[in-house]
């Protein structure tokens, strides 16, 4: 049997991990259904005027976007919640399953399975919403911006929709976007889920201030990350010259979410060992 992976052995682990987690999966979610069922009641009754902007198409993206991305933070933090508890974290570190069949899992479930069901459950949820929203549309008397045509109420399907009236390179420009978002999603999860293994002690805390000193000295020393080939913001927005630099770039928002995942596995290698 491999030391590094075998599938049987997988197989189990991904029972075991499931058997003992369902319960608080199953809270997570009933608390996330709720939260934006209330923020849909929320959004029908204080429209007094019903234009239903909460349920326009680039409030649908904004909608989705800020729920996956403040959920998918929490979900990463409390993954290895075991950790944090000397007696949990040494019966999770003796597992009978390999380094690598321990973050293949959390990165399955961090990294695809939970962006995946948040899709699902925003669709199911939020297209009955558009929908009463769209069919409940009142056009304002004096709105010159509504009076070519009804607003967008075009339901938002990551990387398969986009706003009625845009084609060639503003759809171009957004999925771009959308990429970038994916891209940060997945670094950002990969850095909570790697500061909850590599610190012993409040966990979630010191990453959540690791990050806030960070972002405080790019700031000082006027360092930011490249967004200029995803988009330009405006027209005075400089795009990289040169392949080297558009490499380089392209290079920097594929490679960094890859170490960082590494990174976690170094992380629960160390853990197990020591």
């Amino acid at each position: 049997m491999s030391n590094f992976f075998n599938s049987a052995r997988f197989a189990r682990l991904w029972r075991a991990h499931w058997a003992e987690s369902w319960r608080d999966y199953a809270w997570f979610v009933g608390i996330m259904v709720m939260i934006n069922l209330i923020t849909i009641l929320i959004s029908f009754t204080t429209d007094t005027e019903h234009t239903f902007s909460q349920f326009h198409f680039g409030s649908q993206v904004q909608w989705y976007v800020g729920g996956l991305l403040v959920s998918a933070m929490v979900f990463s933090g409390r993954y290895f919640k075991h950790m944090v508890n000397p007696g949990a974290s040494l019966i999770t570190l003796m597992r009978p399953a390999s380094v690598f069949e321990k973050w293949l899992l959390a990165f399955v479930f961090i990294g695809i399975l939970f962006p995946l069901a948040y899709t699902l459950g925003y669709m199911l949820m939020n297209y009955p919403a558009v929908q009463l929203a769209k069919a409940s549309y009142i056009t304002p008397p004096l709105c010159e911006s509504c009076s070519l045509a009804q607003q967008d109420f075009g339901f938002y399907i990551p990387f398969i929709t986009s706003e009625m009236g845009k084609t060639g390179a503003d759809v171009q420009r957004f999925i771009k976007m959308q990429i970038f978002f994916m891209l940060f999603l997945t670094t950002g999860q990969a850095v909570i889920a790697g500061g909850t293994v590599f610190f012993k002690r409040s966990p979630v805390l010191r990453t959540v201030l690791t990050l806030f000193l960070l972002a405080i000295f790019m700031a000082w020393i006027g360092c930011f990350p490249q967004l200029e080939i995803f988009a330009s913001l405006n027209d005075d927005v400089l795009v990289p010259q040169g392949a080297v630099e558009y490499g380089l770039s392209i290079g920097l928002w594929l490679g960094l979410p890859v170490l960082l995942w590494a990174a976690l596995f170094f992380h629960l290698k160390e853990r197990e060992v020591s």
